[in-house]
């Protein structure tokens, strides 16, 4: 049985693109979990505001301002 390079060629090919395959999927997991982190942190901040009403939409401007 002798060398083939031809079939060695089809090895490694096939064996980068199941590397090329989990690497998308690893970058769609990982989007994914980014994804996810980044509603849990705006869901406790929402909460936290949630907390002080009274500053919710108030901007520098109004603070500014005399209440007589």
């Amino acid at each position: 049985m002798a060398f083939d390079p031809e079939c060695a060629g089809d090895f490694n090919s096939a064996a980068d693109q199941r590397r090329e395959r989990r690497r998308n999927e690893d970058k769609k997991r990982m989007a994914y979990r980014r994804a996810i982190e980044d509603y849990r942190e705006s869901q406790a901040l929402q909460a936290s505001f949630s907390d002080f009403p009274e500053l919710l939409g108030q901007t520098d401007f109004h603070r500014s301002q005399r209440h007589y």
